[in-house]
């Protein structure tokens, strides 16, 4: 596990686990994302039993950025817990 940065928002807890793509679709406001396909929403909408739910979770983790209501960006990490980091953090080991 990498050393998070102090700002980083816990947005879902591991406890959800394989729920959490479909728990991030369904409780983000999209309209903050940006880079994520109507069909990848669709996907993860769909849950875990969608056959390309994974395919589609590595998508949205590799490419969305949220720009929240005071102009910060953020990114997707996911160690267990899915976390939002600052957009210009970058995992050190």
């Amino acid at each position: 596990m990498f050393d998070l940065p102090e700002n980083a928002i816990c947005y879902a807890d591991s406890a959800r686990g394989i729920f959490i793509p479909q728990y991030f679709a369904e409780s983000v406001r999209r309209e903050l994302v940006q880079s994520v396909t109507q069909e990848d929403w669709d996907i993860l909408g769909a849950g875990p039993d969608h056959e390309h739910y994974w395919d589609a979770w590595n998508d949205v983790t590799s490419s969305a950025i949220l720009t929240d209501d005071f102009g910060d960006s953020w990114t997707l990490y996911q160690d267990g817990d899915l976390w939002l980091v600052p957009a210009n953090w970058t995992p050190e080991e």
